[in-house]
């Protein structure tokens, strides 16, 4: 019987395409939309936690097997301390905070849905008008759920911290270097090919950045990586166990970035291959019921289609689709720009967090890791195991840069930087493929590596030193202010009116946005009345006329005539863009009443209300408050 004959005739295969279209249908066209998002909102945490439990289930199995034919040895344990060392390398002239916004404090936002509900979604308004404080309107984000999904795992077993996304990353950060050490060293048959291989990444400065910020892209490399290695140990061993791995560690890479979805399709072509090379078919419960742990992420897809400024194409003038080829040229320019440190008239600016030699020396070797690809698909029978799940699993990478090089916004946007790491990754193993065919000896791997040391030295290091790539983000300069003033108040009774709402809200503050703060013009002049909270603050962003001087405000922060506010702090931004936090000083009312704030509160004459009458008009209030929500 031919091998397309036995997948004809097999059953379960017939229930996994069964399936496949199932979490097709339900996921994408049965549901309305509001339905799906819903569904996936209140499905998002527990799918993942029976996930990862299988993944961490079959990844032991593999990892149990794997220590027993070899166990750590000195080698190992130097592989490991060179991690050690390239992690604190990285961290050592970086601050913790948000570098990507607003993507991390959304994230964070999610992991605060996930931990105190159990709801995969972001609040954007909350209340302590009951007493404790409670999260009053949740919104799904369109962004995948793995990493708030790891982080409230963190908040449920550590209880709830806004730094907690920092820690996380800052711990993948140094998992992510011993797992490229075991990469390199399986690559290049060599310790040094591994060592080459941590040294090139700790000389990336935008490694450092997000080892020390909160967004989701440091999860994602890591899953790559591991999706890889457990690629090459599938396709040597060939079993249930590493398959089961194999698969599900797909499916959580899916959902730990937009685009990582595009690996289910090479990891599907490797098992196809390994049941041609056994001549059967291997499937177990798990494998089967895969493409069922998908409909969360077909489910928040729809996302997409009812907010069509979620693709948030304002960000490049113009930009009628996300991904388009005639995008392609002027990326390819952006990118080199990005990958050198350079712009028009400069080399080495310090305004990208990229490593000119890692660049160099990985698209000299590119060419010839393509050519390498495409020899090893041309003769599956002929080539190692191990060869044919790199190579399946790189035209993954492959496929994903070029989708990144199609996409509107370019590399060297710093909103864009992070999505290079995938294509670092393709050059690092690019490199070490190369280099593990032109010289087999240690030596060559050394000479490499000290390159990479020197290089460390002489441009990284110096780089991380000055942030320039950093501080050239006017948004990120803004959340790291915004993080100060809590330092500096740290009461937690005030009452924020921000367009980054989630922020404070992630901080366990009361907050709203000001479109809402207008609104709610004649609920806020009672709790300013009423001594609700200590204080109203207000943030808001000035351009400076430069013929004038005189500071123009920023339209989505205008309060209109309503609110009285005085200035408490101010600070630069970058040049002709000025940054205020006000407060809230007196409110007018839409009936002709002003109420001012009072700091503090005169006694009044008279019996005092009972305990119940003060119920009874909380109550009151806070059943007018629900009423008008929108």
């Amino acid at each position: 019987m031919s091998f397309f004959s036995q997948l004809c005739r097999d059953r379960r295969l017939w229930l996994v395409v069964f399936l496949s279209s199932l979490a097709l249908i339900v996921g994408l066209g049965v549901l309305p939309a509001e339905t799906a998002i819903t569904a996936a909102v209140k499905s998002g945490y527990w799918v993942l936690l029976v996930l990862l439990g299988l993944f961490a289930r079959a990844a032991w199995g593999v990892g149990r097997d794997a220590w027993r034919l070899r166990r750590p040895g000195r080698v190992e344990l130097a592989g490991l301390a060179l991690a050690l060392a390239g992690g604190g390398v990285l961290l050592a002239h970086e601050t913790y905070g948000f570098k990507v916004l607003e993507d991390e404090v959304l994230l964070l936002g999610t992991s605060m849905g996930m931990h105190l509900d159990r709801a995969a979604a972001y609040p954007d308004r909350a209340s302590d008008i009951q007493g404790p404080f409670q999260l009053v309107h949740k919104v799904l984000d369109k962004r995948p759920f793995l990493f708030p999904f790891v982080v409230a795992l963190v908040h449920d077993f550590t209880g709830y911290r806004p730094d907690n996304p920092f820690y996380v990353n800052t711990a993948l950060g140094f998992i992510l270097l011993g797992l490229l050490w075991l990469l390199g060293r399986g690559l290049g048959g060599s310790p040094w090919a591994g060592a080459f291989m941590v040294l090139l990444f700790t000389g990336l400065p935008l490694l450092g950045q997000q080892m020390a910020g909160g967004g989701f892209d440091l999860l994602n490399l890591v899953m790559v990586v591991v999706v890889l290695l457990l690629a090459r140990e599938f396709a040597v061993r060939r079993d249930p166990v590493s398959q089961e791995a194999l698969v599900l560690g797909a499916v959580l890479l899916a959902y730990s970035r937009y685009e990582s979805v595009l690996f289910l399709v090479p990891v599907a072509a490797l098992l196809l291959w390994a049941w041609w090379r056994d001549g059967r078919v291997m499937l177990t419960w798990p494998v089967i019921l895969a493409p069922l742990a998908l409909l969360p992420w077909l489910w928040q897809h729809r996302v997409f289609a009812i907010k069509p400024d979620a693709w948030e194409l304002a960000g490049r003038p113009g930009a009628e689709t996300p991904f388009a080829l005639h995008y392609l040229p002027d990326n390819l320019g952006h990118a080199l720009m990005f990958f050198f440190d350079a712009d028009r008239d400069h080399f080495l600016t310090g305004y990208q967090p990229s490593s000119p030699l890692f660049s160099a020396l990985g698209l000299l070797a590119l060419p010839f890791f393509g050519l390498w690809i495409s020899r090893v698909l041309r003769e599956p029978r002929r080539a190692a195991p191990a060869d044919i799940a790199l190579a399946v699993l790189g035209t993954g990478l492959l496929t994903e840069t070029a989708l990144l090089l199609c996409y509107y916004l370019p590399l060297d946007t710093a909103l864009i930087h992070r999505l290079s790491l995938p294509v670092h990754l393709l050059l690092a193993l690019a490199v070490v493929t190369a280099g593990a065919r032109l010289w087999l000896s240690a030596r060559g791997w050394k000479v490499l590596t000290g390159t990479v040391l020197a290089a460390l030295v002489m441009q990284g290091l110096p780089a991380m030193a000055r942030q320039a790539y950093t501080r050239d983000y006017s948004p990120g300069l803004e959340m790291a202010w915004r993080r100060e003033f809590l330092q500096r108040y740290p009461e937690h009774d005030y009452l924020f009116i921000d367009q980054d709402s989630p922020f404070w809200i992630v901080n366990q503050l009361c907050a709203t946005p000001p479109a809402q703060a207008k609104l709610k013009q004649t609920d806020l002049a009672w709790l300013l009345r009423n001594h609700g909270f200590s204080e109203i603050y207000v943030f808001q962003q000035f351009k400076v006329d430069d013929q004038t001087g005189a500071l123009v405000l920023n339209q989505a922060d205008d309060l209109g005539p309503g609110f009285e506010l005085e200035p408490v702090w101010e600070r630069r931004i970058e040049i002709l863009v000025l940054d205020r936090i006000s407060r809230v000083t007196a409110i007018h009312t839409a009936d002709g009443q002003t109420v001012r704030q009072t700091h503090l509160a005169a006694p009044a004459p008279g019996p005092a209300r009972t305990s119940k009458e003060l119920e009874d008009v909380k109550d009151e209030y806070l059943k007018h408050w629900l009423n008008e929500l929108p």
